[in-house]
């Protein structure tokens, strides 16, 4: 399943078009984006039932540009710093060092294709995976983390380094929350979706984010 916030509302994406999901649903699930987190089982379980039994009414050409961030307005934005070996190896991270944690502000999340006004000529941008989180998750043993994930996305993490390095400690949340300063999507992917492929994501430009299928095989 494939789930988007298409000026505000939410939809199934199928294929090249959009479904709305309060009109498919006949007003069952809201059309408010960040609704649907709060009765996440039912709403699969709905979505689910429409593939299986029911298809879902035929969809609407939309343009990515309409696009806003799939997860508006989430309660928490944990982000993983030095998250994989080269980059460790590279700040001088010891490979069994604690992960680095930061926040950034839910207020600068955007859509996958908008525009970034840059502060100053001290910003850099990463690529990241972007987990949804879909229930309250307190000590999850490891092998039941899959169980609390909604859906994955891409986004891109952009930073002003001038403030974040600005005082005697970094400023990392202040310095990566300015205005679209996390642009997210274009879709939410489940867990469950297309077995035997990989989702792949592009990057193009700042601002500017794809996702395709591919066999993984291929990827």
């Amino acid at each position: 399943m494939r789930i988007a916030n298409l000026k505000g509302r939410l939809v199934l994406v199928e294929d090249d078009t959009a479904v709305d999901v309060a009109e498919a649903s006949g007003g069952r699930f809201p059309a408010d984006p960040q609704a649907v987190f709060a009765e996440w089982d039912a709403f699969r379980d709905w979505a689910a039932s429409q593939d299986a039994a029911s298809p879902t009414p035929a969809g609407t050409p939309f343009a990515v540009e309409d696009l806003g961030p799939p997860v508006p307005r989430p309660s928490q934005v944990f982000a993983i710093g030095i998250n994989y070996a080269e980059h460790a190896r590279e700040a001088g991270y010891p490979p069994d060092s604690a992960p680095v944690t930061f926040t950034k502000f839910p207020s600068c999340l955007a859509g996958p294709d908008c525009e970034v006004e840059l502060p100053s000529g001290t910003v850099d941008w990463e690529v990241e995976a972007v987990v949804a989180i879909s229930r309250e998750a307190w000590r999850v043993r490891r092998e039941d983390a899959w169980d609390r994930v909604a859906g994955l996305t891409v986004g891109q993490d952009l930073s002003e380094r001038t403030s974040q390095l600005a005082g005697a400690k970094p400023q990392f949340s202040l310095a990566k929350s300015f205005t679209n300063f996390g642009p997210t999507g274009p879709w939410l992917v489940t867990p469950d979706i297309r077995p035997g492929e990989v989702l792949v994501s592009e990057l193009e430009g700042v601002g500017r984010i794809t996702q395709r299928f591919v066999p993984a095989a291929d990827a």
